[in-house]
């Protein structure tokens, strides 16, 4: 459980103020981020479920479709006839007489209410459109040429250190991968060696000349679409699903990329399961494990072997093999193997 505090009530009491008075729930594991942090947003994009007041985090959650109770709503505070009024005559009260789970599995349903889902539509007039339309108009005030690139919004980064006592440590500092553009040089051999050099993409696309002999290896779901619609390597992370029910789940992926031709899922020990566009499935592992090793350094480095293959004209058939290539990061001295399974 997370508790988001207005940061009106941070200043206004003071930090430790606000830890004495919730001491024994942050012992029993509460969260409680400092609002100059992104956690809350994090926590809202997650939640199962939302106790809420009159304050604005209670609209997003409901345009969100998180099932939500009030816990308080100061009435005096809201405007007649607005949005959050008819917010809260809507949403039910938290009551201290009834158990909380019964009440959180009363709310089953909720975000299919129509009457719910028509307020959270007052939140905008353009979903999805606020960062093309507030980027065109402060260009416009300040009187400059507006960027030729989309405007686009970041990834809310995932917490990477404890909000409170007991909480925990999450593996990455963010949910999406950085795009990069990768260059590759090697022998092309069967047995050869492949060195990558990686490079973040949005230097390289409208800034510039373009790297010579590079791919663009981009997350799966980044919310700037324009990195997912053109790479060439798809980077699916663990914890989020590979495939699809159709029959044919490269299909169903590349074909939102226009020149994807490799989706890599990640495995264990920054590993990863291949899958090319003539169906074939290839498992690529760290035989020797450098500490630069990767996952998305991986299915580069596979992606750019398959390339020197087909350039070389030493592309095969594809039984049931396996290969190894030696990997370069650069310039550094160490190098790493990565053995290849098809299967």
């Amino acid at each position: 459980m997370l508790a988001a505090i207005h940061p009106n009530s941070w200043h206004g009491h003071g930090p430790w103020q606000l830890h004495s008075w919730l001491a024994p729930f942050l012992d029993s594991g509460l969260l409680l981020p400092v609002p100059e942090s992104d956690t809350w947003k994090a926590a809202l994009c997650s939640a199962d479920f939302l106790l809420g007041d009159h304050g604005s985090l209670t609209m997003y959650g409901i345009t969100l479709g998180i099932p939500c109770i009030l816990g308080a709503f100061d009435e005096s505070k809201v405007a007649p006839g607005s949005p959050m009024a008819r917010l809260g005559r809507i949403l039910p009260r938290l009551s201290a007489d009834r158990p909380l789970l019964r009440q959180l599995a009363a709310l089953n349903g909720q975000p299919d209410d129509p009457e719910l889902q028509a307020v959270g539509e007052t939140v905008t007039s353009e979903p999805g459109r606020s960062a093309e339309l507030l980027r065109r108009l402060f260009y416009a005030w300040l009187r400059l040429d507006e960027p030729s690139h989309p405007a686009s919004v970041s990834a809310i980064p995932v917490p990477s250190q404890p909000s409170g006592p007991g909480a925990r440590c999450v593996p990455h500092e963010a949910p999406m991968f950085v795009t990069v553009s990768v260059t590759d040089e090697g022998t092309g051999a069967v047995d050869g060696e492949v060195i990558v050099r990686r490079y973040p993409a949005a230097r390289q696309h409208g800034h510039g000349p373009h790297i010579a002999s590079a791919h663009l290896a981009a997350d799966r779901d980044d919310p700037d679409r324009r990195w997912p619609r053109t790479a060439d390597v798809l980077l699916v992370p663990r914890g989020r699903t590979a495939t699809r029910p159709e029959n044919d789940p490269w299909c169903a992926w590349a074909a939102e990329s226009s020149g994807c031709g490799l989706l890599a899922a990640e495995t264990e020990e920054d590993g990863c399961l291949a899958l090319l566009p003539d169906g074939g499935r290839v498992r690529v592992s760290w035989r020797e494990r450098p500490a630069w090793a990767a996952f998305a350094l991986a299915a580069s480095a596979f992606y750019a072997w398959t390339v020197q293959e087909r350039t070389a004209g030493t592309a095969r058939a594809r039984p049931k093999r396996s290969e190894r290539i030696v990997v370069r990061a650069g310039d550094l001295p160490d190098q790493g193997l990565l053995d290849l399974v098809y299967v």
